[in-house]
């Protein structure tokens, strides 16, 4: 069955799938923090209230990737979008750039640090983009 986001199966899948990753692992050797992406409201996939994704990234791998409540987070940059927004970021239907810049995610965290390591963050979401995904209004496949 293909999970939901923003569930732990779907967060194993994102792992995994940072960690198979080849672009991935070039791209991410240079970064080492922990990082969040947060769910505004997790009602879409079934859940009460927000939800975090808070993974351990460290030289081009992915250590874990825990769902937690956004207050449990220590991540020191964090992601926060609602569903549709991070459906289509994943989806490949918006880049997550120019999300960032219009207002559409909201970004916690030194932001010249973050844009040293744009290839990496992007490189991740190509990682979540490759992650077979339920999304509520696509019946299962």
């Amino acid at each position: 069955m293909t999970p939901p986001p923003f569930t732990q199966t779907w967060a194993d899948a994102f792992r995994d799938a940072v960690n198979s990753d080849v672009a991935y692992r070039q791209a991410g050797l240079q970064w080492q923090s922990p990082l969040a992406f947060v769910l505004d409201d997790g009602a879409p996939v079934g859940l009460i209230g927000p939800v975090a994704l808070e993974m351990l990234l460290d030289r081009g791998l992915c250590h874990t990737a825990r769902i937690m409540s956004p207050d449990a987070c220590t991540a020191p940059f964090v992601f926060r979008a609602g569903y549709d927004t991070w459906k289509d970021i994943m989806t490949g239907g918006l880049d997550p750039v120019a999300a960032v810049m219009r207002g559409h995610v909201r970004l916690t965290g030194n932001v010249a640090a973050l844009m040293m390591h744009a290839r990496a963050i992007s490189a991740l979401v190509r990682c979540a983009q490759a992650v077979p995904t339920q999304y509520t209004d696509k019946p299962a496949a």
